[in-house]
């Protein structure tokens, strides 16, 4: 009986440098959210001993906050003893007690120092094209580029190195600065499968396994759209059927034959509006010598839609059936964010897809 009662529950001991008789926050990860735990006292000297109930035997996310500063990451399982010493900032860590929370440690330290190597590139790389410097840009993109080789690496390397880690799932979901998935390709699914079937040993019952699962179908799902879109030579691009402002039905294939780009935005975001601007510069320019548009709006509020279209002056093809994420033609292309471009050809072959700035211009110029 002493043992049941006891497997469920775990100690945190802790001593957090520069805060006397302060306070912090624990925090549990439930799906996709951060939610309070606990608050929890320090004594006059940064210490305390915090006992946690009610836990799994499988690990989970926990987080310790001071203020807004995350100062400690946790996978706690019930029968966890853990001693912890960190300060109000979070940047110098040890834990004892919980092989897989000193991993998870020791994985965090290891992503913050290289997210800094990246985004010092990236910002260095938006200077020299702010400065119209293009060699030292292209230098700076081929760097980024084998930056990210080595850090996906590294990464795959942790996969294989820890097959039953929870620290996996922390790490599929990593993202660099600029918002880019360290594992975002399609062939990463293999990897994904292979962390949900060694952690489906490991922790069968793991709150983390269904989510994990979800992306893995999901992803599944994508990759067979994005197949029959790579294959859309042979068969045509896949046709559409929407109103427009005046209720008057536009389908897509009108404009087969035609160079042309597939355009899906909705109206509530500012910079989706100012890539209006760039798409008309890139229309005034080349519509004379045949380039089309074809731009979908996401959005349910058709009237607020049908006014911006008017108030902007967009020229092209604009429809909206008002059914937001409902809509088929953003389950038909598969449209998880936006806005989000297709380039397609004369021939009806689909070239390219999110390419926008100069890329865009460049690509639209060599089509012509």
């Amino acid at each position: 009986m002493a043992l049941s009662c006891s497997s469920d529950k775990a100690t945190i001991k802790a001593k957090i440098d520069g805060l006397n008789n302060g306070r912090v926050v624990l925090k549990v990860l439930r799906l996709n959210t951060q939610v309070v735990a606990d608050t929890i006292k320090t004594d006059n000297e940064g210490s305390f001993v915090y006992k946690a109930k009610n836990l799994s035997e499988h690990p989970e996310f926990y987080y310790l906050y001071y203020k807004e500063n995350r100062i400690a990451s946790l996978l706690l399982a019930g029968g966890d003893k853990i001693y912890l010493t960190t300060d109000t900032l979070g940047s110098e860590i040890s834990v004892e007690g919980s092989n897989e929370s000193s991993l998870l440690n020791e994985l965090e330290g290891y992503l913050a120092t290289k997210d800094s190597e990246f985004r010092n590139a990236l910002l260095e790389r938006s200077a020299a094209l702010n400065s119209k410097n293009t060699a030292l840009a292209d230098s700076l993109n081929y760097r980024l580029g084998s930056m990210f080789v080595k850090y996906k690496q590294d990464a795959i390397k942790h996969l294989y190195s820890h097959p039953n880690s929870l620290t996996n799932v922390y790490l599929l979901y990593h993202k660099l600065p600029g918002d880019l998935p360290l594992f975002g390709d399609m062939r990463d699914i293999l990897l994904y499968r292979r962390v949900y079937d060694s952690l489906s040993n490991s922790y069968p019952g793991s709150v983390y396994l269904n989510p994990l699962l979800d992306e893995i179908s999901l992803r599944e799902k994508s990759e067979a759209i994005s197949s029959k879109l790579l294959d859309a030579s042979e068969v045509g691009f896949p046709d559409l059927r929407l109103p427009d402002a005046k209720s008057k039905m536009r389908t897509l294939s009108e404009l087969s034959g035609k160079p042309f780009i597939l355009v899906f935005w909705s109206i509530t975001d500012v910079n989706q509006r100012l890539f209006n601007r760039d798409l008309l510069e890139l229309y005034d320019k080349y519509s004379a010598a045949g380039l089309q548009i074809y731009q979908v709006c996401v959005d349910t509020d058709k009237t607020a839609w049908a006014r911006a279209v008017a108030e902007q002056g967009l020229p092209w093809i604009n429809v909206c059936d008002g059914l937001g994420s409902a809509s088929s033609a953003v389950s038909t292309y598969n449209i998880v964010e936006v806005p989000s471009l297709f380039v397609i050809d004369k021939s009806g072959t689909i070239v390219a897809r999110d390419v926008f700035d100069s890329q865009l211009e460049k690509l639209i110029a060599k089509i012509f």
